[in-house]
């Protein structure tokens, strides 16, 4: 039986530029590649697969390409004669039949484990049950036969050279004899990353970086199929002979057994060569510096959004030990584009690809397809002209890294009041790892950050400043939602918010909150005006009489209040409305707190009920609850029991916090929330906490 994946059988899917997507032979989806989208498959790691496949046969093809001729085959838009005379040459032709008893397509000639066992085909998928490995996705029982088509096999087979976890025993073979515990794939452990072309043509010739050492792509570098000493290939450390023998790395012995009608449901499966130690490092992984200084792969998982390691993928890594001050540690296509004249991609939408498959233990947990947007002025090239736009870049990475350390900061304090008096440091930090801050923050900003990366190289200081604002709302609103359920507990829990609250607070909006600039002009200019019509020595009572009887009408509260106010009001017809409406409560109690620092309307309560009735209180909770005509009613009630006990009140800082009751982030009722729990806690505290805990 015969299986030409070369040139007859269409088995790579692939989508064009319409959004059809179409099956090809390999020969079929290089000739059309300047029409096709981009390869698809329901399994992203078939992606990676088939693209270092095809990555392999170009390498070979154009062998080692100097910058000016690389230019000349990429804007030809179509890849040279070069690469389909390749396909046609001996070296090709009869080497990609997947059942070839000769030269079966990257598989092992004659091989077979000893004893003639065979192991299901589901071994070559990391998601499929097979033997003892952890049901995450498919619950197939093994004393069931399962078979899957000759072209899903051919792409599996791919994905097992390149993505197969190592761990457990092999057994022995008719050709090796013992084979030694499988070893991880080249793949494992690292995202691959890919720069995406406007068509597959681009992706393609973008990712063909040619490696600095030129005898990585000589004669005596051969690509798997081309290599017909395969069955003397003893699964053994063996050094690397260029490039595209490492692109076509056999990490396992395998031979397919095929059925009748073409399927394969068995095959004979065996550890084949360890990765090489003279590739240190993978050319399509970027890596980073950890602490130590030591170059670790970055990875794809669900505890980290892969746009946090953008820094890692445009910049050069620096060393802050030893002579080395920056060393090039990103993928091979990021390479490509730092070398690359902009005026070549000039026009040009690029994405970048992340690929990767999270393991624990030699069990797979989940495999990623991540994309971002690529403007080619964000990568770091080794001379920067002009604006440094990856500076920017980085920059706007450590604010979203600095909020959330500070969000962390402010939970760790909350989280000593959910735990007994002197908890050790580490309860601390692991009560913060449960309520898992992370969840409520970095997910929001998926969105906001691919816009603030295209928005940045146009408008610089529009893009910070929006991101910065994302991030501050988003730190306060991930407070917001990490807190939720411990709203209403007991005196100590509210303490610990309030101070939380406060500290998270001040680290995110400090300057500006504290300074004399809380205070908008239009606000200072208007409860200046209130303070001159209510002076003692001659007090304006015919307008104050007016202001506080708009209060008590039904008609709109701007209307009544016009004839005194119209020119003091803001053109904003909601702010002015709130004006008007503090103007009120001014003159049903116009006692002034004045001072350089703000007070807000929490800290004036807190005063009020300095016995901690119940009543005042639930007042209170009520007053954050409400909104609309229910807020106006309360707080006229609530200036009311202030009168009574000749509280001043800080009406600068009320008119200014209820410019932004509404806000999303609720920041002004956490702050008054702050200001009148954040006090000394009385002696039945520790029961108000064992209920609130429990």
């Amino acid at each position: 039986m015969n299986y030409d994946l070369l040139e007859q059988e269409c088995w790579i899917p692939a989508q064009n530029l319409q959004g059809e997507i179409r099956h090809y032979s390999i020969l079929g989806v290089l000739q059309a590649a300047p029409q096709l989208r981009q390869i698809v498959h329901d399994r992203p790691l078939a992606v990676s697969a088939i693209s270092r496949l095809l990555l392999a046969i170009l390498y070979r093809s154009y062998r080692y390409l100097s910058g000016k001729n690389w230019h000349k085959a990429f804007e030809k838009g179509e890849f040279d004669a070069c690469v389909f005379d390749y396909i046609k040459s001996d070296g090709c032709q009869g080497k990609f039949d997947l059942f070839s008893a000769q030269y079966p397509f990257f598989q092992t000639a004659e091989f077979q484990k000893d004893n003639g066992v065979t192991t299901s085909v589901k071994k070559l998928v990391p998601d499929y049950s097979t033997g003892s490995n952890k049901l995450l996705w498919s619950h197939l029982a093994d004393n069931k036969k399962f078979s899957i088509s000759a072209s899903e096999a051919a792409i599996q087979l791919l994905v097992c050279q390149y993505f197969s976890l190592g761990g457990g025993v092999s057994g022995s073979s008719n050709l090796f004899k013992k084979h030694p515990n499988f070893t991880n794939a080249p793949l494992v452990g690292g995202a691959v990353v890919m720069v995406e072309g406007e068509n597959l043509f681009q992706t393609l010739m973008l990712n063909l970086k040619m490696p600095k050492d030129k005898a990585l792509l000589d004669d005596t570098d051969l690509p798997v199929w081309e290599q017909t000493y395969s069955k003397q290939e003893a699964p053994k450390a063996r050094p690397m002979r260029g490039l595209t023998d490492y692109l076509t790395w056999r990490s396992r012995h395998v031979r397919l057994i095929a059925e009748e009608d073409g399927s394969v449901s068995e095959m004979h499966f065996s550890q084949g060569l360890p990765t090489p130690e003279e590739m240190p490092r993978e050319p399509y992984f970027a890596y980073r510096i950890n602490k130590d200084e030591k170059m670790l792969p970055v990875r794809l998982s669900f505890s980290r959004s892969c746009w946090r390691e953008t820094a890692n993928l445009l910049r050069l890594a620096e060393f802050t030990k030893g002579k080395i001050a920056t060393k090039d540690l990103r993928p091979a296509g990021i390479q490509l584009l730092a070398t690359l004249d902009n005026s070549v991609l000039s026009g040009l939408t690029l994405n970048c690809q992340l690929i990767g498959l999270d393991n624990n233990k030699a069990n797979p947990l989940s495999w990623f397809n991540e994309h971002l947007p690529l403007p080619a002025n964000l990568v770091q090239k080794d001379a920067e002209l002009g604006i440094n736009y990856s500076e920017l870049l980085v920059n706007g990475l450590k604010n979203a890294e600095g909020m959330f350390y500070q969000l962390e900061n402010a939970l760790r304090v909350f989280a000593r009041h959910l735990l007994p008096d002197g908890a050790r440091v580490q309860d601390v930090n692991a009560r913060v790892s449960a309520i898992n801050p992370g969840r409520f923050y970095w997910p929001r900003l998926n969105e906001g950050f691919e816009q603030f990366v295209c928005a940045l190289s146009t408008n610089t200081d529009d893009a910070n400043a929006k991101w910065r604002a994302l991030c501050l709302d988003t730190a306060m609103k991930a407070f917001e939602g990490a807190t939720v359920s411990w709203r209403y507990g007991g005196s100590k829990v509210k303490k610990g918010l309030g101070l939380a609250s406060q500290q998270l607070e001040r680290a995110l909006y400090g300057r500006e909150w504290q300074s004399s600039q809380y205070w908008s002009l239009d606000t200072q200019t208007l409860v200046a005006k209130l303070e001159k019509w209510a002076n003692p020595d001659h007090p304006n009572r015919e307008i104050l009489a007016a202001l506080k009887k708009s209060l008590d009408q039904q008609k709109s509260t701007l209307v009544a209040v016009m004839p005194y106010l119209a020119h003091l009001l803001s053109d904003d017809l909601t702010r002015a409305e709130t004006q008007a409406f503090v103007a009120g409560l001014f003159a049903s109690h116009n006692k002034l707190y004045f001072s350089e620092k703000h007070q807000s309307f929490g800290k004036a309560w807190q005063i009020c009920d300095g016995s901690e009735r119940p009543g005042m209180s639930f007042r209170f909770e009520c007053l954050l609850e409400a909104k609309g005509e229910q807020l106006k009613q309360t707080l006229r009630q609530m200036v009311q029991i202030l009168k009574s006990k000749d509280i001043a009140i800080d009406y600068r800082t009320l008119m200014e916090d209820l410019y932004h009751w509404d806000s999303d982030d609720k920041r002004i009722q956490l702050k008054w929330a702050r200001d009148y729990w954040a006090k000394p806690i009385q002696s039945d505290e520790s029961t108000d906490s064992a209920d609130a805990t429990n």
